[in-house]
């Protein structure tokens, strides 16, 4: 029991848990904040059980504010059901699926692709010409062969290389790049480093063996000698 009440969730795990999207969790973030119980910042950023409740309650809360007001206080007229709404809105994605247009929303492509949502945020403000898709902003859907370039961007990335091999193959061929953005020669300069530090150890040694001969040969100097004169 100890252990599920301490269990924290990342908001990827707060959208399956709570049933709602990504994009309105990050909204809810930045708008709540002070309202939602997290540990962490940035992309450690995890949120325990009862946060799973403000959440669901954040969702209530805006459930009308987005588009058209609902009239929930009138009622509704026989002539005018509810269900037209979703009428028109199923036959509009029906026209588009006839029309061959099969865009995917980013949180379909997570799905497929099993990258996480973060990612591919973060994957569509650094590489967007790359990316096949229409639209802008909230409306921004892709086509489906974006979902290759999504997984090919998760292959070049340093974060999606299998753990440990980055560090066995850097050294081959002298392209190691260091963690933070230095340049592959870092490595050499550490070597070159590394051997002048030797020689200067070396020098310092050769400078004290010397200095023990010259304070030899003062010693030897200041001992008193005798002069012999012979007369021819």
């Amino acid at each position: 029991m100890a252990e599920a009440e301490k269990k924290l969730y990342t908001l990827t795990e707060v959208a399956k848990a709570t049933k709602i999207s990504m994009p309105t969790l990050q909204r809810y973030k930045k708008l709540f904040q002070d309202r939602i119980p997290s540990k962490g910042e940035g992309r450690s950023q995890r949120y325990p059980e009862e946060a799973l409740d403000v959440f669901r309650e954040l969702k209530k809360e805006n459930i009308g504010k987005r588009g058209r007001p609902r009239k929930n206080a009138t009622p509704v007229s026989p002539s005018k059901p509810t269900r037209t709404r979703r009428t028109k809105k199923a036959s509009s994605e029906a026209a588009a699926s006839k029309k061959g247009d099969e865009l995917l929303t980013l949180t379909q492509v997570s799905k497929l692709t099993g990258i996480s949502y973060p990612t591919l945020l973060r994957y569509v403000k650094t590489n967007i010409k790359q990316i096949p898709h229409k639209g802008a902003g909230r409306n921004r859907r892709f086509l489906p062969e974006a979902v290759g370039v999504f997984k090919t961007l998760r292959e070049r990335s340093r974060r999606g290389r299998k753990s440990g091999s980055a560090k066995s193959k850097a050294t081959a061929g002298g392209a190691k790049t260091a963690r933070r953005g230095r340049p592959a020669a870092a490595s050499s300069s550490t070597e070159d480093m590394g051997q002048l530090v030797t020689r200067l150890i070396e020098l310092e040694k050769s400078h004290k063996r010397l200095e023990k001969l010259i304070i030899k040969q003062q010693k030897q100097l200041e001992k008193p000698f005798k002069v012999v004169l012979q007369r021819k």
